[in-house]
């Protein structure tokens, strides 16, 4: 419909071009006028602006999260996730089930790095590779394992906040915490 149009005003303004000067300068207005709104310049207000990108990266936000809870500062682990991470508990909640959880089979985070980011809008991805430690229930050896965790963030309030977590690469299983298939 637009190529039609485009058309119609086009091939007689080129014959009128050929005569007069004023008419060529008039014809060549509308030419232009047509060519500008079959560009398809949107001026409508449903446009919306990008939301502001937060101050502080994915990996900041993962490596911050990883650092407290290598210390064990549940309080501060709650500040990097989102409320769905955090089972929707309030804080208090929160740091019991981490104390009670992590204390059941002595699981400590040693040491970690950040593998790598992908950033897709207000939607994240972030894996790093972890080395725990923990004590299987029926064993009095600590083991420690390395593993891949891939963190999903997502912004909250202008914040990243961490919304989930997968274990990628050498997981720690249900047999690990229980003891069995353990070399010991």
């Amino acid at each position: 419909m637009k190529f039609l149009l485009f058309t119609l005003i086009l091939f007689p303004s080129l014959r009128i071009l050929r005569s007069k000067k004023q008419v060529r300068l008039i014809s060549l207005l509308i030419c232009l006028m047509a060519f500008s709104a079959c560009i398809g310049v949107s001026t409508s207000s449903t446009t919306s602006n990008p939301p502001p990108t937060p101050k502080i990266s994915p990996s900041q936000v993962v490596g911050d999260y990883l650092e407290a809870l290598k210390i064990r500062d549940y309080g501060k682990t709650y500040e990097y996730i989102s409320s769905a991470y955090a089972a929707n508990l309030d804080l208090e909640s929160y740091k019991i089930n981490m104390k009670q959880s992590l204390d059941k089979f002595s699981w400590g985070l040693l040491s970690y790095q950040i593998l790598g980011v992908q950033i897709l809008g207000d939607h994240a991805l972030v894996v790093a590779e972890l080395e725990v430690q923990f004590k299987p229930l029926n064993s009095a050896k600590e083991t420690q394992k390395k593993t891949s965790i891939q963190y999903g963030l997502i912004v909250v309030d202008d914040k990243w906040r961490i919304s989930e977590s997968n274990c990628i690469s050498n997981c720690v299983s249900r047999e690990d915490f229980a003891g069995q298939g353990l070399n010991q």
